[in-house]
């Protein structure tokens, strides 16, 4: 039995994973619980008043957002989590933190149950529940009104600076200073590859630089120091977002740099083709890092170039509808290519793209150890030998046979990026998250710096 005391709970807590500046707020006494663990079953460890009946009706059918769970502790040792909008409606950073036993209780919130048979089925007090989902609308993690005027305030405050936040541009330095030095560190470490022709592309990860910071320099690297373009295209990945389709936007992103300006010229061909349905869902960029996390290098690399973004599903993954709402692959793949080919100057691509996630944090029993890492990349290296050859039939055919058990997360962005750019994978360097940032093996995430080349 597992007794969370609410005298042990400190006003504000210490991320012991996760981001470092994290405000943390937590909910009241009586969301305290323990849990049997014979049945699971959820028991209140202090009685709570009765609450008014007449709640909203979303809050009575509770959709709960996508939210990461960031472990945190307090001085006892004592771990919670803390539930991140990563898209950070709210504007102040805030997180509603709850014992871990209640993860389990949240997966039930999928907007098909009420709370009435949500309390019949885990044996939580409804009065309790009442409240959990009154903190969760109140953080923005609810699908409802509250949650729409938060993004709609979110979106006004990006219209008003003409920008993104910065997000995870600013993770490798605060300012232009610090980030340029980091970042030549990173490349004065990293091996030229001695690349000849021209690059038309590359994959890079989107991974954390305390991780994948060698994997970035590897990717960067291969451009000459005076390698000159017009407009850079980053095609990310769609993490937490609500948009299946490709997912655009004519905003700029904030940078340790100042602010990297869309190519509106260039999204104007786009947008001809495709129409606004490519922007119906941009505020999934709130939340999305797979493109601000590049900015630091690319202005280092090329200076502050336009930067076209654009989110990429799989084209594996079927849309949710078929509409036509939203922007398909197949359609999203002719339009680029060929805006391409129509407009002046030089474009690159950069597929912003992780490799595989093993281990307990993304759903695995077994922590990640020696064998398992070698597992891993021995199978790594056999899908990336398939993308090397330049057959996206025969790659996406691979994936969908294996049933994609190591959770490639970035499948669509890059077969887009070869299938735009026409150039020829090669491989400068495979990694993966070092054993020294995870010793409990919570998690394995691999990544690939390749680059394509024009035949």
């Amino acid at each position: 039995m597992v007794m969370i005391d609410q005298s042990r709970l400190p006003q504000r807590l210490t991320p012991t994973i996760g981001h470092s500046h994290l405000n943390l707020s937590l909910l009241d006494m009586n969301a305290i619980f323990h849990i049997e663990a014979a049945d699971k079953t959820l028991q209140p460890a202090i009685h709570s008043p009765t609450l008014m009946e007449q709640i909203p009706a979303h809050r009575e059918r509770p959709h709960v957002r996508q939210f990461m769970p960031i472990a945190v502790e307090n001085p006892e040792k004592k771990v919670f989590l803390a539930l991140r909008d990563p898209a950070n409606l709210r504007g102040d950073g805030n997180s509603p933190v709850i014992p871990p036993e209640l993860l389990p209780l949240l997966s039930l919130f999928q907007g098909e149950r009420t709370l009435e048979e949500i309390s019949e089925t885990t044996g939580a007090p409804r009065d309790f529940l009442v409240q959990l989902v009154t903190v969760l609308d109140d953080a923005g993690l609810l699908w409802g009104p509250n949650c729409d005027r938060l993004e709609k305030e979110a979106m006004d405050r990006v219209r008003a600076s003409g920008a993104f936040p910065a997000g995870a541009a600013n993770s490798i330095g605060q300012d232009a200073a610090e980030a340029t030095a980091s970042i030549r560190s990173f490349l004065d470490a990293a091996e030229d590859p001695e690349l000849e022709g021209e690059i038309l592309g590359i994959v890079a990860p989107h991974l954390d630089y305390g991780r994948g910071g060698k994997t970035y320099a590897a990717a960067y690297k291969a451009f000459g120091a005076e390698t000159k373009v017009d407009r850079i295209v980053v095609l990310g990945t769609n993490h937490f977002g609500a948009g299946d389709g490709v997912v655009m936007s004519r905003f700029g992103f904030n940078s340790p740099f100042g602010i990297f300006h869309a190519d509106t010229a260039f999204i104007d061909l786009l947008h001809k083709k495709l129409g606004e349905r490519l922007f119906k869902d941009e505020v999934d960029y709130l939340g999305e890092h797979s493109i601000a996390i590049h900015l630091p290098w690319i202005h280092t690399v090329f200076g502050n170039v336009p930067v076209v973004a654009a989110l990429v599903p799989s084209p594996l993954v079927p849309l949710l509808s078929d509409d036509g709402a939203r922007v398909s692959f197949d359609e999203f793949v002719d339009a680029l290519r060929d805006s391409i080919a129509a407009a002046p100057g030089r474009t690159l691509i950069i597929s912003s793209a992780d490799l595989s996630h093993v281990g307990p944090q993304f759903g695995d029993e077994t922590p990640i150890g020696a064998e398992i890492r070698k597992q891993v990349e021995s199978y790594d290296r056999s899908l990336l030998a398939t993308y090397l050859e330049g057959n996206m039939q025969s790659f996406l055919h691979k994936v969908t046979r294996d049933g994609n058990h190591q959770r490639w997360c970035s499948i669509g962005n890059m077969t887009a990026a070869k299938l735009i750019t026409g150039g020829l994978p090669e491989l400068v360097e495979y990694s993966q998250s070092p054993t020294e940032s995870d010793p409990q093996g919570n998690a394995l995430v691999s990544s690939a710096a390749l680059v394509l080349m024009k035949v």
